[in-house]
């Protein structure tokens, strides 16, 4: 059964994520903060991992879920023993309840999707030979949950409906310090890297710089730190024509590199990382709040490039503004699996 998920974005595949706020209630439902997705808690408890938090908030959105009428919990059933979809990474919660239901298939999500709390969307729908799915989904935690999906899976049991209801939620993991630019770094170095831009005059506007001042340099490995981990998973992503802006990180003067990043200007924005000579888990570009890291960088070190690395020579506005919505709508959507049932 193929799970349609959608809608996607002009030609760049990949949808934004939603910025609504969520407010979870229902039957069992806890106190939830809607920007954090996390219970509130006090000011001396520990800070929760992001396994922790998504652990917690498997459980809450299972607890949001609507019973319908009649409804009565069960034991795993034969026929649902498998998710109608699964995020594909091991920074998984997921939580699976079984039910049977009076009524037929169709009817039955039809009441869940008239019942959902608020703050859910339908983000896709699917169906098989006597099966009916819906997956709904929840906006993500910026740097900390990625995916927050609420999954229904319905098919017919012996005149009623049985369903199997999954609440998946994908974390991304914490960077620990080793793969963190180190905080003495003194001087970086940036250099934009063209790709398939043919055009000549690029390479005379854009040109690579040195950043020294200490308080721009600790602007840029700051910006540089509080990236995330790019999200485990498959993606559809624009085309990568090869523009890149590079940037290298050095503690002292003729030095060895203490850290390098490269930064794409397509794709879905995966920054390869080095720290001490070793490769190091992708980062994403885009930062919690602001503009991606490129604009930041050259921002922050009050330098222009007038042609952006890699973008090909565009024969007519059209095609110029086509291009520019599809960069200005990129943007992807997430240790070890923790199944709580």
């Amino acid at each position: 059964m193929t799970i349609l998920r959608g809608p996607l974005r002009f030609s760049c595949l990949l949808s934004a994520a939603a910025c609504a706020a969520v407010v979870l209630s229902g039957c069992g439902s806890q106190p939830f903060n809607a920007r954090t997705g996390a219970a509130p808690t006090s000011s001396a408890a520990p800070a929760a991992s992001p396994r922790q938090r998504a652990i917690a908030d498997a459980a809450r959105i299972m607890a949001s879920f609507p019973r319908p009428p009649g409804a009565a919990r069960t034991g795993s059933i034969a026929s649902l023993t498998q998710p109608a979809a699964r995020p594909a990474t091991p920074d998984l919660a997921s939580l699976t309840w079984w039910w049977r239901v009076p009524g037929q298939p169709p009817g039955v999500l039809a009441w869940i999707r008239a019942h959902l709390p608020s703050g859910f969307t339908q983000a896709g729908t699917g169906s098989g030979p006597g099966s009916w799915t819906n997956v709904f989904a929840l906006p993500a935690v910026p740097g900390v949950l990625t995916e927050r999906e609420l999954t229904v899976l319905a098919v017919r049991d012996r005149g009623q409906t049985a369903i199997r209801v999954d609440a998946q939620v994908v974390w991304l993991p914490a960077r620990p310090a080793a793969e963190r630019v180190p905080p003495d770094v003194t001087r970086i170095i940036v250099t934009p890297v063209f790709g398939y831009n043919p055009n000549p005059g690029a390479r005379r506007l854009d040109h690579a710089f040195t950043v020294t001042d200490p308080a721009r340099v600790a602007r840029i490995v700051a910006v540089v730190n509080g990236l995330t981990r790019f999200p485990d998973g498959t993606f559809s992503c624009p085309a990568e024509l090869g523009g890149q802006m590079r940037l290298t990180f050095f503690t002292r003067p003729g030095g060895p590199v203490a850290a390098r990043l490269t930064v794409p200007y397509g794709g879905c924005g995966v920054v390869s990382v080095r720290v001490g000579g070793r490769d190091m888990p992708a980062l994403s570009e885009y930062p919690e709040s602001g503009p991606r890291l490129p604009q930041q960088v050259l921002a922050i070190a009050g330098v222009s490039w007038p042609v952006e690395p890699g973008t090909p020579q565009l024969p007519d506005a059209v095609t110029r503004a086509a291009w520019s919505a599809c960069r200005a709508e990129r943007r992807p959507a997430s240790g070890s699996n923790a199944d709580l049932g």
